[in-house]
């Protein structure tokens, strides 16, 4: 919706766009055509960019809140007793899947081993990872840790 239909020269106007998220999540771009009688610039393409975050993870105040209800129903419990490939796809690819802020599996794979457990076991500084090591407060043994590490190493 525009202020006005007609500007003059040197005017100043205002457009107001609605951007629908229901059911989006992620970056959403939205296009907004605007068509003038200016013979050079008859057209003008405004993209809006927004990223949208589920209500579920909207209100997540540490990274250990994923240990805790309701969250630990998809970050734990999927994963309670597994192992390597199974454990990361019922625990992990949900936040280090493409496009997602977490790492991807392409970039932790160039992390040597040892950085890759420690960064499991204990979290990383400054992200929403947290420390998985049960010695941590989290939910896996060491056994668990090793085998995400070799899964992804040999991903």
């Amino acid at each position: 919706m525009v202020s006005s239909d007609r500007l003059g020269p040197g005017e100043t106007g205002e457009i107001k766009a609605v951007m629908q998220t229901k059911g989006k999540k992620g970056l959403v771009t939205k296009t907004v055509q605007v068509r003038t009688n200016d013979p050079e610039h008859p057209l003008t393409i405004l993209k809006l960019k927004a990223r949208i975050q589920d209500p579920f993870h909207q209100d997540i105040g540490s990274s250990t809140t994923l240990f805790s209800d309701p969250c630990r129903t998809c970050h734990v419990e999927r994963g309670i007793g597994k192992m390597g490939t199974v454990l990361f796809r019922a625990d992990c690819i949900m936040c280090h899947r493409r496009g997602k802020k977490a790492g991807s599996i392409a970039d932790m794979r160039k992390l040597p081993r040892k950085d890759l457990r420690k960064i499991i076991s204990f979290g990383k500084e400054g992200t929403m990872m947290p420390g998985f090591a049960s010695v941590a407060g989290g939910p896996l043994t060491d056994q668990q840790i090793n085998s995400l590490v070799r899964y992804i190493k040999n991903r």
